[in-house]
């Protein structure tokens, strides 16, 4: 998973705009609690907004590189700031589109993002909302397919349902009511085409993939 480290809302609403839809899952933070995250959660790649406190995103990436060396940073800096911190620097002209694309590159050729989320049972299109299971069409709306491909990226873990909230609803607005109803959906499609329970949940940790499924 990414970390994306920022203090702006613009910035912050990357995951929703630009991430999700490419299939990047992103936790989002700002950065009182950014060392939290990065001790807690499977991260594979930071994004650290050094505006407006360029001092503050290099003290991060000096902590985050001291703990976790292999680490990939990326680094967002003013067109007139000179930063100094142990990752990749992108500048911010002020074109966000820009930055955006600046962003997913960093996180596909940088950190390797993994797109392949396919086996014999599931197979799971990042290029469209297409999806089949047990070799039928397996119909999913956004938000649906967003869940399985999460579950798929942490299969076969058991996925906590606030890092599935996090994760697959960075726009912050959806409970795990809601969680559960979509899941619910999802294993009530999965069971007419043959596969009951899908998605299993798991009493107090969350929700994790059938194992049948991943093999």
């Amino acid at each position: 998973m990414i970390l994306l480290v920022s203090d702006r809302q613009t910035v912050r609403g990357l995951p929703v705009s630009h991430f999700l839809p490419a299939g990047i899952f992103t936790y989002t933070c700002p950065f009182e609690t950014a060392r939290f995250f990065a001790r807690e959660k499977q991260i594979s790649g930071a994004i650290l907004d050094g505006i407006p406190s360029l001092a503050q995103a290099q003290a991060l990436a000096e902590d985050l590189r001291a703990e976790y060396p292999e680490l990939p940073m990326l680094l967002i800096a003013a067109p007139e700031d000179l930063p100094n911190a142990p990752a990749q620097t992108v500048r911010d002209t002020g074109d966000f589109p820009a930055l955006a694309e600046h962003l997913l590159a960093f996180i596909r050729r940088t950190v390797g993002w993994q797109h392949d989320f396919s086996t014999f049972s599931l197979s799971l299109s990042l290029e469209s909302n297409e999806a089949t299971l047990l070799g039928y069409p397996f119909a999913l709306s956004f938000r649906e397919l967003a869940i399985l491909r999460c579950l798929f990226a942490f299969a076969p873990n058991t996925v906590s349902a606030d890092d599935l909230l996090l994760l697959c609803f960075p726009e912050g607005r959806q409970r795990a009511a809601n969680l559960s109803v979509q899941i619910s959906r999802i294993n009530r499609r999965a069971a007419k085409l043959g596969l009951p329970n899908l998605i299993l949940s798991e009493y107090g940790n969350g929700y994790r993939l059938n194992r049948a499924v991943l093999t």
